[in-house]
This record gives structure tokens, C-alpha cells and sequence, in this order.
């Protein structure tokens, strides 16, 4: 044999001594599912599936807002997994995917979760897609989206109102599908009136956005101080007013109660603290009355540059905003960051003008309720 033969026989021989097995698998390992498709209804609910691997696998999901995975890792061998879906209120189909990966392989789950054939549909506004919402639809309060505060604040919440504001069934409720914050007239440690307010304060917080809440409104006529707002998610640090605070919905201003229009007059506002407290507000009389008994949506849409707000757009898209300001840096960017949500039903105050408890007459006839069908904050596409 010569030596370019002899080098050649080498060569082949090293190559076949390296080479795979045809069903050799990867080094990383491989992971194999029960089930590679899977199609849900409109209802929130857990699904389940199986995943054998021969390696250390994880998960990831591609919009983890309405879908999580649990336990989202595992080592080699069998694992039953658990898919979480929120409920569906949007008028099409939504679509996942769940990917289970080992160090050099993956695999996909398609996950397909129909819209509700019932009617029980959301409105998204066009452009937007949802970022967070509460439905309301359990038994409780979700502490993970909302905190009760309690107590009566510096001087009545720096208004001096006079209710004391509770974490009791009496006053916060989550009841048939909606949120009821109920004021009363009642001696509550030291306070003449009770009541609730909640905040979503480090909990759920947002830069921007589409933020709407179906409310239906108790007769303020006189005394009662009804919110929905907004403030900065840096209140703890920066304080008020420099965390910025957006009113989108205040009634029971004692201007309507001087012109009698209580149930139409409501006002939007602004404030922000650089330098000292400043603010922007805007009173407004509706063509209708919004404490009818009915729900009735209030909006907030708020970019960069621009802050405006709208009752009814969900069923009235030509609707002109009660308050519109234009955004610029006031001095702390108060309306260009994190903001969190707060709702309650304030007693008396300033903003009513009323601090004597006998002058509350909104509560002459027994408690008063201000019940939230849901709150919901979208964000563009």
C-alpha cells in the first residue's frame, strides 16, 4: 500500500470512528408533549398537559397577558403542566404559543381560545389591545390587582371629608359581578360616615394608554364625592402633588349643587407640583343624566403628549372630551410615567363644599352605593 493510500484509509477510518448514530439524540436532550394543539372556549380555566423530556427543559409563552404555565421548568423525566387562560370578552379568537425548550431542541404549542358566542363581548378600542383588566366576576376583592385604604387620612385625605374609609364587607364588596363601594352614615371610629377606597399602587401600574371603568353612580344630591383617577406610581417617594394626580371622573361639585344639575355636572383635572401645586381642571354639564341608574363608561385616552377624556365612547364614538390638556415636562414629567388607579366615594368635603354630617342629605334615605362593572386599560398596538 502506498502512502497516499495509507492516508486516505486513515483519514475514512477517524471519520467513521466520530460519526453518530443515525438515532443518536442531541446533546441538549429533547422534549416531547401529550398535545400540540389546543383549543379552549371563551371561559377562564386551566387546561393540562403532558411533557416528557431527557433533559432539563423550560417554557416560555408569547403573550404570557392572558396565558401562564405552570410549573414554567423541569428536569428530566415525566411533568404535568398546567395552561391558564383568562376569560376571553374579546370579539375574535386569540391565539398563543407555548414554546418547551431543552438546551439544543424545542417544541411548540398552538393555543387557540374562542370568543364568547353569548354576545358577552369587550370593546377594544381601534389600534389598542388589552393590557389589564378587572372583570370583578369572583366572590372577593383581588388583593394581587388592589389595596383598601384605611383610616381617615391627613385632615379628611387633605379635603376634609368626613367619612373613615374601611376594609369591611359593609363598604367594599365584590357582588354579582361588579365592585360596590358603599358609603354610610354611621359614629366609625370618631368618623360620622364610612366608606371605601382603593388603590392599584405598586400592584398595577402603566405609562400611557386607553383607561376606562363602567360605573354606575349613586345620587350625590348633596354630600357625596364619587372617583375614578389616577396618580403616579411614585407617590411613596415623590408625594403629592410632584407624583401627579389625573382626575377622570369627579361629581358632586357644590357648583352643580348651586345650579341644581348634580346628576349631569361633573369635572375632569390635573394636577402636578413643579413649583408648588398646580392644576388644570374643567367643569362640565352633560346633555344626560350619568346617576340614572345605569352604567356608563368613563374614559381617559393618554399619550405623550396629550391628556383627554370622554363619557360613553364605547357606545357613542363621536363623542367630544369634557376635559382635554396638552402635556408638556411641567417640571417632574408628573404626566409621562407609571400611574396607578384609585376609585372611591368620598362624604362631604371640599370639593362639595359640605363638612357638617346633618348637611349630607344623599344619605338621608340609608346608604348609598356606587357599583364598578369592570376597569380596563389598554394600550396601542
Amino acid at each position: 500500500m502506498n502512502m497516499i493510500t495509507k492516508i486516505l484509509a486513515i483519514a475514512i477510518l477517524a471519520v467513521s470512528c466520530t460519526s453518530k448514530p443515525a438515532d443518536e439524540k442531541p446533546a441538549g436532550g429533547t422534549v416531547q408533549l401529550s398535545q400540540t394543539e389546543i383549543t379552549v372556549d371563551f371561559e377562564e380555566q386551566d387546561t393540562y398537559l403532558t411533557v416528557t423530556a431527557d433533559a432539563d427543559w423550560g417554557t416560555s409563552v408569547a403573550d404570557p397577558d392572558w396565558c401562564s404555565v405552570s410549573p414554567t421548568g423541569g428536569i428530566k423525566g415525566e411533568t404535568k403542566v398546567k395552561i391558564s387562560v383568562k376569560k376571553n370578552l374579546l370579539t375574535e379568537d386569540r391565539h398563543n404559543t407555548i414554546t418547551f425548550r431543552t438546551a439544543s431542541s424545542k417544541t411548540e404549542v398552538k393555543l387557540v381560545q374562542k370568543t364568547s358566542s353569548t354576545g358577552e363581548a369587550m370593546f377594544v378600542p381601534e389600534g389598542y389591545k388589552l393590557f389589564w383588566s378587572d372583570e370583578f366576576e369572583g366572590d372577593k376583592l383581588d388583593d394581587a390587582n388592589w389595596t383598601c385604604e384605611i383610616g381617615r387620612g391627613s385632615n379628611g385625605w387633605g379635603n376634609a371629608e368626613l367619612q373613615y374609609y374601611t376594609d369591611r364587607p359593609e363598604n367594599v364588596d365584590v357582588r354579582d359581578g361588579k365592585l360596590v363601594i358603599t358609603a354610610r352614615r354611621e359614629n366609625y371610629q370618631g368618623a360620622e360616615a364610612t366608606s371605601a377606597r382603593l388603590i392599584t399602587l405598586g400592584k398595577v401600574y402603566f405609562k400611557y394608554g386607553y383607561v376606562t371603568a363602567s360605573i354606575k353612580l349613586p345620587k350625590t344630591a348633596n354630600g357625596l364625592w364619587p372617583a375614578f383617577w389616577m396618580m403616579g406610581n411614585d407617590f411613596k417617594s415623590k408625594g403629592w402633588p410632584n407624583c401627579g394626580e389625573t382626575d377622570i371622573l369627579e361629581m358632586g361639585h357644590q357648583n352643580g349643587i348651586k345650579k341644581g344639575t348634580q346628576e349631569k355636572f361633573l369635572n375632569g383635572a390635573c394636577h402636578w407640583g413643579a413649583p408648588g401645586h398646580q392644576y388644570y381642571s374643567y367643569d362640565f354639564t352633560n346633555s344626560y343624566s350619568v346617576q340614572d341608574g345605569q352604567f356608563h363608561t368613563f374614559t381617559c385616552i393618554w399619550d405623550e403628549n396629550q391628556i383627554a377624556m370622554y363619557i360613553d365612547l364605547d357606545t357613542k364614538p363621536d363623542a367630544k372630551p369634557y376635559f382635554k390638556m396638552a402635556l408638556k415636562d411641567f417640571g417632574d414629567n408628573e404626566f409621562r410615567k407609571d400611574n396607578f388607579i384609585l376609585l372611591n366615594l368620598a362624604v362631604g368635603g371640599n370639593f362639595p363644599g359640605i363638612w357638617d354630617i346633618n348637611q349630607v342629605t344623599a344619605l338621608n334615605d340609608g346608604p348609598a352605593e356606587m357599583e364598578i362593572d369592570y376597569v380596563r386599560v389598554f394600550q396601542k398596538k
